[in-house]
């Protein structure tokens, strides 16, 4: 498979869905951009003259040395313009259309048992797993929210991009394989802002707010506080996509708890854990599944203990791999104003896979249900949430965000 198309294979595999909008699929306008860019990184001597031919172009590239991310970003433009312009496929650069129709044929052949369609020209989703509504305005919003019966026992959470993996940034990237040392280093370097965290689940809510890396999914009480970050603009990005909302619900079984619930302790502590954490035999009695030996199960409970000295050797196995929607002190503004909770992602198969999300997200006739807002109609449903006073200023209550939102919001050009 295409390096080009295998992102997006990736992405539709992990949610369901995937965009792919004209801007992805202009070719040769992404490649001049990116190749100003890698010329500015690297030395004269492997700079890419703009007088060369595309192929010339192509050949000097794969001789370079400096492989930074912008690097391999160009090799796979060059390598999927190439495949779709050979004497088989005859796709050229303008048509977009059949570009994208010839990714989707590929991700259709890579994920046989899905039901691959088109949505709004560059959504591609499973009609058999996902099913999506687009949003145009905020009115638009709260109808569908009242006709699809979604203000009651549901919780909210917004993306400002489509593509977005729905999991906690822990899971992102490598960070993973570093949660216990991560944590150590926060409170090493950090003494006094932890001093009132009585608790690793307190720890992480902290961390969580200055945006280290954790197994916390930020969720909200508020739907509109959900359509303000889907709508949000993305830091140092020109990237036009899609915003969503995603809907999370308490399953059948009980998995919605309160801060100083036992399960949500088990889960929490997991982030202390070494990465080869070793569970034995999960099959065992409760009883027996607590007192193995040559597991790290005891590990686990003396974590425990350290925080709830009182908490019995009652550990249920199937408790680590489960998500807990999680009601937490409302201790700081910011999370006061943002009606925050959260979802806290227990363990996969192994410590640093994650448990299964999809089981806490809402389902409608057994598909999820996405809302997606287009990127030109952000900035007004931006304007609309100013008006309830659901703002920058106001979901980050801090005195620099206050400032920026004054100085680049509401006094801008006036």
């Amino acid at each position: 498979m295409n390096d080009f198309i295998k992102v997006y294979n990736d992405i539709f595999k992990e949610n369901g869905y995937v965009q792919i909008s004209n801007e992805d699929l202009r070719i040769s306008n992404r490649i001049m951009f990116l190749l100003q860019k890698y010329n500015d990184e690297c030395s004269k001597k492997e700079h890419i003259a703009k007088s060369l031919s595309f192929h010339e172009k192509y050949e000097k590239l794969k001789k370079c040395t400096n492989q930074t991310d912008v690097y391999k970003e160009l090799l796979k433009l060059f390598s999927f313009k190439i495949e779709c312009e050979s004497q088989v496929k005859k796709i050229t650069e303008n048509q977009i259309r059949l570009k994208r129709h010839y990714i989707k044929n590929i991700i259709q052949q890579n994920n046989p048992d899905s039901d691959i369609q088109i949505i709004y020209n560059d959504i591609l989703f499973d009609y058999k797993t996902v099913h999506i509504f687009r949003i145009l305005s905020l009115d638009g919003f709260t109808n569908k929210l009242k006709n699809e019966n979604l203000f009651t026992n549901i919780y909210y959470r917004g993306q400002q991009n489509i593509n977005w993996p729905v999991k906690p940034s822990i899971f992102r990237g490598n960070w993973i394989n570093h949660e216990k040392e991560f944590i150590e280093e926060m409170l090493i370097n950090n003494p006094y802002d932890f001093e009132n965290a009585k608790t690793t689940l307190e720890i992480l809510t902290k961390m969580q707010h200055y945006n280290a890396p954790t197994r916390l999914l930020d969720l909200t009480k508020n739907p509109y506080i959900a359509l303000y970050f889907a709508c949000e603009k993305i830091k140092n990005s020109e990237d036009k996509c899609y915003g969503e909302i995603i809907f999370f619900k308490t399953p059948e079984e009980q998995t919605e708890k309160y801060f100083d619930s036992d399960a949500v302790s088990i889960v929490s502590n997991l982030s202390m854990m070494q990465n080869n954490f070793n569970t034995g035999d999960e099959s065992l009695p409760i009883e027996e599944f607590n007192y193995q030996e040559n597991t790290d199960i005891q590990y686990l409970l003396h974590q425990i203990k350290y925080e709830k000295p009182h908490f019995l050797d009652i550990i249920n196995p199937k408790d680590l791999h489960k998500c807990f929607i999680v009601h937490v002190k409302l201790d700081n503004k910011r999370i006061i104003n943002q009606q925050g909770l959260f979802l806290l992602v227990g363990m996969g198969k192994h410590k640093t896979d994650p448990a299964n999300i999809n089981t806490n997200i809402y389902k409608t006739n057994s598909r999820k249900l996405i809302f997606v807002i287009p990127d030109n109609c952000k900035k007004e449903i931006l304007s609309a949430l100013d008006t309830m006073n659901i703002n920058k200023k106001f979901i980050y209550p801090e005195i620099d965000d206050v400032a920026d939102y004054l100085k680049n919001e509401k006094f801008t050009n006036q």
